[in-house]
């Protein structure tokens, strides 16, 4: 027999892993694409690349959703829902905290790009 609640459980981790999905791919993407990006336009040896920047955009909404899932998997689906709405919302604050970092970093090889530095 089926507990209580699984299924309006399923459909909140399911609808939130939609929302969770995006930012993941965005950092994924990123990940991939913009060291090549640095090398191709900038010449950057890939030492200069912030790794540790794309690395944790790609970790951070994997390991907040699914510790939200963890955390409240024997809760009710709303107690789940909020967890997982306040997790969106760290998310994408560290997503937009490491795109300034990012960009600080393209503005600064940009710059020793066109001084010759």
């Amino acid at each position: 027999m089926r507990k209580p609640g699984i299924v309006a459980r399923l459909v909140v981790a399911i609808a939130a892993g939609a929302l969770f999905s995006y930012p993941f791919w965005t950092a994924l993407g990123n990940l991939i694409n913009l060291p090549g990006y640095y090398q191709e336009q900038f010449g950057v040896a890939a030492d200069k690349v912030p790794w540790v920047l794309l690395v944790a955009g790609v970790f951070v909404p994997v390991v907040v959703f699914v510790g939200a899932i963890v955390v409240t998997w024997k809760r009710g689906a709303g107690a789940m829902a909020l967890v997982l709405t306040a997790g969106f919302a760290v998310v994408n604050a560290v997503a937009l905290t490491i795109l300034a970092f990012e960009k600080e970093t393209e503005l600064r090889i940009v710059i020793s790009f066109l001084t010759g530095a």
